[in-house]
């Protein structure tokens, strides 16, 4: 819990993106979807650059998505959710359940960091948040993280 209140604690509300429409005062759980196309070939340079920092194409992927979010908010602190499987403990592995859990991954984009650096960064942040990946996020309830409030628009 400790992990997750530091890393968390003072994290903006929402990521304002410009939307097409105003959020609902009351989450009405509805969205809409973005077809990508992702080529043979950008796979195989977004491994490459993986490769190159040891890290996963998923960090290299988190780390331009943070980019991309900071810019279209105008905010230097950028956190996304992500699914993991929540079967580390070797005892889950003959059951059958749904034990998927929610980290977030929260980066910092101040100054003008190369984009080795901030690979970096959500590498190492990547990396203790797997480590730490077995409190549920709504188990969080410090006074500056209401995850109850974030959550739907994470």
């Amino acid at each position: 819990m400790v992990f997750w209140e530091k890393a968390l604690a003072g994290m903006p509300e929402r990521l304002e993106l410009p939307t097409d429409r105003p959020y609902p005062q009351v989450a009405d759980y509805r969205g809409d979807q973005v077809v990508v196309v992702w080529s043979a070939e950008l796979q195989q340079r977004v491994a490459r650059v993986a490769r190159e920092h040891r890290a996963s194409s998923f960090m290299v992927v988190q780390a331009a998505l943070s980019v991309l979010l900071s810019q279209l908010c105008a905010s230097s602190d950028v956190a996304v959710g992500f699914a993991v499987a929540g079967r580390g403990d070797p005892a889950l592995d003959g059951l059958v359940g749904f034990f998927v859990n929610t980290l977030v991954l929260r980066v910092h984009v101040e100054g003008d960091p190369s984009f080795a650096e901030l690979l970096a960064q959500v590498r190492a942040r990547s990396l203790a948040a797997f480590e730490h990946q077995d409190v549920p996020l709504r188990r969080l309830s410090s006074g500056s993280i209401r995850p109850g409030r974030w959550l739907i628009t994470r």
